[in-house]
């Protein structure tokens, strides 16, 4: 018997095996996927080893140069100005809590665990904010782009306790397992009164529905557990967390998983990820294709959101008195 992560039922059984590694082509092993009718997880099973699990990514993975970058190209540049269009979504909600801590009087003091190459704080614009994150490339663009980068994981990091009034966490928490343990280390790094946003891929989606185990969303093997909003909250809850608002919605994410279920030859982080000299003419049409798939995408993952079905589901939650 196997028990489900989240829920500890030790009734779950195989939903789908054999499934590769589609998206990042990191490895040629295959990996089985379970799920538990209690809550509705799915999960990977076994879960990789962490040394295994860190070969899956590529070193390249979420990292692209800012555009201010001097030998930036025009498609990097292009690139750059797309993914500060699209994260508008996210920003508008983070937004939201910033200010209603201004408004209390709260210093502002913003953590994105698992940030990439710091897009996301470039464009929410708090100059004090810091990235944390294990890829060097990644926190090398980081403090290019004029943030501190702190390279560990919640457990091993150099902050202080109580350090920050916010703390996010976009496409994170599916990587982690137990997720008990990041959540208990992101309400230590916490000041009173601070917020926390996560967002991870929502498993109930219509698209989610439609590919299955083909979903982008599913990332096997790097995401170990896949979430429904139900199963956030009770995550969140038995954390010692309530939730305040949350919302299906992602200019960046939607239609962009839908895309990649469709085509993920072409999805640029993971063709990135094999390149081995420069991207050139090709690299830019492929990234134009892609363009096009993920506008044609964005009235379903529109619909999704209308129906209460979008492909993520982004929480903002506090901790409980």
């Amino acid at each position: 018997m196997v028990a489900c992560p989240l829920c500890t039922n030790e009734g779950t059984r195989q939903r789908w095996a054999g499934v590769p590694d589609r998206l990042f082509r990191m490895t040629t092993k295959r990996f089985d996927l379970n799920a538990c009718p209690a809550c509705g997880t799915t999960f990977v099973h076994p879960a990789p080893a962490a040394d295994e699990l860190a070969a899956l990514y590529p070193e390249q993975y979420w990292v692209g140069p800012p555009d201010r970058e001097a030998e930036a190209g025009l498609m990097a540049r292009l690139l750059e100005r797309y993914r500060r269009f699209v994260l508008r979504d996210h920003v508008r909600f983070v937004r939201r809590v910033i200010d209603d801590q201004r408004r209390a009087g709260a210093q502002i003091a913003v953590l994105d665990v698992g940030c990439g190459d710091g897009s996301f704080l470039d464009a929410l614009g708090e100059r004090g904010g810091v990235g944390m994150d294990l890829s060097e490339p990644a926190l090398r663009a980081v403090e290019r782009r004029g943030f501190r980068g702190v390279r560990g994981t919640l457990d091993d990091c150099p902050l202080e306790p109580g350090s920050f009034s916010l703390v996010t966490a976009f496409h994170f928490l599916e990587h982690v397992r137990p997720p008990e343990v990041a959540l208990a280390a992101m309400r230590r790094l916490l000041a009173p009164g601070g917020e926390l946003v996560l967002q991870v891929p929502n498993r109930r989606s219509v698209q989610a529905i439609l590919f299955g185990a083909g979903w982008a969303g599913h990332d096997v093997p790097r995401h170990l557990i896949n979430y429904s909003p139900e199963t956030l909250r009770a995550l969140l809850e038995r954390s010692g967390f309530e939730i305040v608002a949350e919302t299906k919605r992602s200019l960046r994410d939607n239609p962009a998983l839908l895309a990649a279920s469709l085509a993920p030859r072409l999805y640029p982080p993971a063709r990135m990820a094999h390149l081995q000299g420069p991207d050139g003419l090709g690299g830019a049409i492929c990234n134009v294709l892609f363009l096009g798939v993920t506008l044609a995408c964005m009235p379903l993952s529109w619909i999704e959101q209308c129906i209460g079905r979008g492909a993520s589901v982004m929480v903002r939650a506090r901790p409980r008195a």
